[in-house]
């Protein structure tokens, strides 16, 4: 049971940071462009992330919670709840950040103006979704930690 546990947790987590990743890695020049392809690209992009991103999340804290507590009284015990707390921890950064700034940005597709404030709504987008990747990246790593210690393998 719990190297089935193991394993879709990692699946999920290791997912959920694919998407924050490829976040990350457009961030850069995305910070560059102008309003007009900024609108464009915020407005149509993101479709599927809002679809699979949150229940790649809250299968990720779901499967992890249920691994620590598959493992409580072993040494990857901690390493699982943190792991769990991790992802909890980058859902409460988008929440902050990213989901405001992603509603304000939706509201552009039905006026067709880009508001004076657009440059803040970018940064807080964009800053917002580096700071959720900083927490899943440690989730997934305490998550892998939480695997590799090996007298907890062979005891599952």
């Amino acid at each position: 049971m719990i190297s089935y546990l193991r394993f879709f947790a990692l699946i999920f987590a290791a997912l959920t940071l694919g998407m924050r990743f490829a976040h990350l890695m457009e961030a850069g020049p995305k910070l560059h462009w102008s309003p007009e392809l900024y609108f464009q690209v915020q407005t149509s992009l993101y479709k599927y992330f809002g679809i699979v991103g949150p229940f790649l999340q809250i299968g990720s804290i779901l499967l992890i919670s249920i691994l620590a507590f598959q493992l409580k009284g072993t040494r990857s015990f901690r390493y699982a709840i943190l792991s769990g707390l991790s992802f909890i921890f980058s859902l409460g950064v988008w929440f902050l950040f990213v989901a405001p700034a992603a509603k304000q940005i939706q509201a552009w597709t039905a006026s067709q103006t880009i508001p004076e404030n657009w440059i803040g709504l970018r940064a807080a987008w964009q800053f917002g979704q580096l700071g959720a990747f900083s927490f899943d990246f440690l989730a997934f790593c305490l998550l892998v930690f939480s695997v590799l210690i090996v007298k907890d393998i062979q005891k599952s």
